[in-house]
C-alpha cells in the first residue's frame, strides 16, 4: 500500500479556553504551513490540587479557562468544520483532560462533532473516546508519574496509539534526548519516557506537537508530526493515527521513512528470517547523521554522500529578526535568481513561545503576533519569491524569535541572488553562500538583521540505504532518528519485527 506524507500539529491552544489569540488566527496560521491541525480547548482536571494556600492562582486560572472552553465549545466545533476542505486542509477539534495521576490527554475523533465530556479517571476517559470512535493522546509524557507525566501502568494502546514526545515542554523520548524539560513543572524522569514504555513492551507511536498557547499551530521549532495516510480527510487521518503511521519532528519537514520487508512504521511484521531494511531520508538542510536503532541500541549510522545525482540542486535558507527585543520591526523582502529556478518554498514561521500559566513577559510577547498572519509569502514564481513579516528581538540567548524560509533551487554556482530587504539590496553569488551564510544589518549594530544562507547541495540532505538483518529477540524493535546540522530532528515510530 502506498501513502502520502502530510504534516500537522494536533496540540495547540488559543483564547478559546486559556491562552492568547483567536481561533480564527490559529486556524489561518495553521493553513499557511500545515496540512492538518487541532485547536484544543482546556476542559477538565478531575484531580486538580485543592490546597488554595499553595495553588490558588493555578486553581482559579484553570477553572476560568475550563468555563471559557465550555462557553466557546460550539464556536470551536464550527470553526473546525468551516476550515476543513477535504484534500486541502483538515481541522480536528479536541479537548484537553489534565491529570496528576494519569498525565494529560487530548481527545480526538474522526467526526466533525466531538462531545465535550468529563471523566473521573483515565479508564472512564478511554470509554468516552471509544464511544465516538476516537483516541486519547498523552502529551509531555516525560514528567514524573504522579506529576502530570504518563502513567505506563495505566496506559492502553488501543485508545492511545501514539504519544507526544516533543513540544515546547521539551523532549520525552529518553533520559538523554536533546531538549530537556525546562518548564516549572519539573525535569523529565526516565520512568515516564518513550524508551521506558517500549522497554515495558507497549506498542505506540510518537509525534511532535507544539502545545503552543498563542494561536500558532505548527510554530516552527516547537513540534510537528508527520503522518502517512491514503488521503487528506478526517477519516483517513484518524485511520492512519490508529495504525501508528506517524512520527515526530521539531520543525523542519524532514521526509524520513523506514521499511522492513515492505512494512511501514507502526506495524508489527512477521520476520523470522532475513529482514530487508530500507532507509530513505530527505531533509530540509544538511544531514548530520541518520541513526538506525534496534532494541534501543544503535545498529548503524548513515551519512549523506558528498557526490550525488542532484547536481545544481540546493537547499537555501534565509533567516531574519534579531535586534532589540522590545522593538517591533516590519519586513518587506524578496529574493530573485539571475538564472535557474526556485523549485519549492517551505515556510519556517513561528509564534512567540508561550505556554501557560502566562506571565507578563509572555503576554507582551504574544501581543507582538496580533496580526492574522504576521508572516506570509506574498509572491512566488520560478525565479523569485517575496515575503512580509513582523519580528522582535530574541527573548534570550536560548529563545529564538527569528523567522525563515527554506528554498529548493536549481541553479549554477555562478547564479547571483539579489535580496531586497526594506529598501536595501544585497547581492551574493551562490558559490559564496555555499561557503556559509552571510549576514547583513539593516540599520547598524543592535538592529534587525538578515542571514542569507547557508546553502547546501541537495545530495547532502539525502540518505538512501538498504541492509539486511537477523532476529535477535522474539520481538525486535527498529526505529530511526534523523539529525540535521542546523539542530532539527525527526524521530520515527518503531517497526516491531516478530521472529
Amino acid at each position: 500500500m502506498s501513502y502520502d506524507l502530510y504534516w500537522g500539529d494536533l496540540h495547540s491552544h488559543c483564547s478559546i479556553s486559556y491562552g492568547h489569540g483567536s481561533i480564527e488566527q490559529a486556524l489561518e496560521r495553521a493553513r499557511q504551513q500545515l496540512d492538518f491541525c487541532s485547536i484544543a480547548g482546556h476542559a477538565f482536571w478531575p484531580d486538580m490540587p485543592t490546597d488554595r494556600n499553595r495553588y490558588a492562582e493555578i486553581i482559579d486560572y484553570h477553572n476560568e479557562g475550563f468555563a471559557r472552553c465550555a462557553k466557546n465549545w460550539s464556536k470551536l466545533i464550527e470553526s473546525h468544520k468551516r476550515t476543513t476542505v477535504a484534500g486541502e486542509f483538515v481541522a480536528l477539534p479536541s479537548y484537553e483532560w489534565h491529570s496528576l495521576e494519569y498525565g494529560d490527554h487530548n481527545v480526538y475523533c474522526p467526526q466533525a462533532d466531538l462531545p465535550l465530556r468529563d471523566a473521573p479517571d483515565l479508564p472512564a476517559l478511554r470509554k468516552l473516546a471509544r464511544a465516538v470512535d476516537g483516541i486519547a493522546i498523552p502529551h509531555h509524557i516525560g514528567y514524573r508519574k504522579g506529576y502530570r507525566g504518563i502513567n505506563w501502568d495505566a496506559y492502553r494502546e488501543e485508545v492511545s496509539p501514539f504519544v507526544e514526545v516533543f513540544s515546547l515542554h521539551g523532549c520525552s523520548l529518553g533520559a538523554d534526548a536533546a531538549y530537556p524539560m525546562l518548564h516549572d513543572m519539573g525535569p523529565r524522569d526516565f520512568g515516564s519516557t518513550a524508551e521506558e514504555g517500549w522497554r515495558r513492551g507497549h506498542k505506540f507511536g510518537i509525534v511532535g506537537g507544539t502545545d503552543h498557547h498563542a494561536a500558532y499551530p505548527g510554530s516552527h521549532g516547537d513540534g510537528r508530526m508527520g503522518v502517512f495516510a491514503e488521503t487528506l480527510t478526517r477519516q483517513r487521518l484518524v485511520e492512519a493515527f490508529k495504525a501508528r503511521r506517524v512520527y515526530a519532528a521539531t520543525g523542519d519537514k524532514i521526509d524520513a521513512r523506514l521499511f522492513i520487508n515492505d512494512a511501514w512504521i507502526g506495524q508489527t511484521v512477521k520476520a523470522p528470517g532475513a529482514r530487508n531494511l530500507q532507509i530513505s531520508v530527505l531533509g530540509m538542510d544538511e544531514l548530520d547523521q541518520v541513526r538506525l536503532l534496534k532494541n534501543g541500541r544503535i545498529l548503524g549510522r548513515y551519512f549523506p554522500t558528498v557526490e550525488g545525482s542532484d547536481s545544481n540542486r540546493y537547499r537555501l535558507r534565509l533567516t531574519w529578526g534579531w535586534g532589540r527585543k522590545t522593538e517591533r520591526v516590519k519586513w518587506r523582502a524578496s529574493l530573485a535568481l539571475s538564472e535557474g529556478a526556485i523549485r519549492s518554498v517551505d515556510t519556517c514561521f513561528s509564534g512567540q513561545a508561550v505556554v501557560s500559566p502566562k506571565t507578563d513577559a509572555e503576554e507582551t510577547a504574544a501581543d507582538m503576533d496580533g496580526e492574522l498572519l504576521p508572516h506570509a509569502v506574498t509572491e512566488r514564481n520560478n525565479k523569485s519569491v517575496a515575503w512580509r513579516s513582523v519580528t522582535s528581538g530574541n527573548l534570550s540567548m536560548r529563545h529564538a524569535t527569528t523567522q525563515g524560509i527554506s528554498l529548493e533551487i536549481e541553479a549554477s554556482r555562478d547564479a547571483e541572488m539579489r535580496v531586497i530587504v526594506n529598501g536595501r539590496t544585497f547581492r551574493h553569488k551562490l558559490a559564496e553562500i555555499l561557503e556559509g551564510g552571510r549576514s547583513h544589518f539593516l540599520r547598524g549594530w543592535l538592529t534587525e538583521a538578515i542571514q542569507i544562507g547557508p546553502a547546501v547541495p541537495l545530495n547532502l540532505c539525502r540518505v538512501e540505504e538498504t541492509l539486511t538483518d537477523k532476529p535477535k529477540k522474539k520481538m525486535d524493535i527498529y526505529r530511526l532518528e534523523v539529525a540535521q546540522k542546523n539542530g532539527h530532528w525527526a524521530w520515527l515510530t518503531p517497526i516491531w519485527a516478530e521472529a
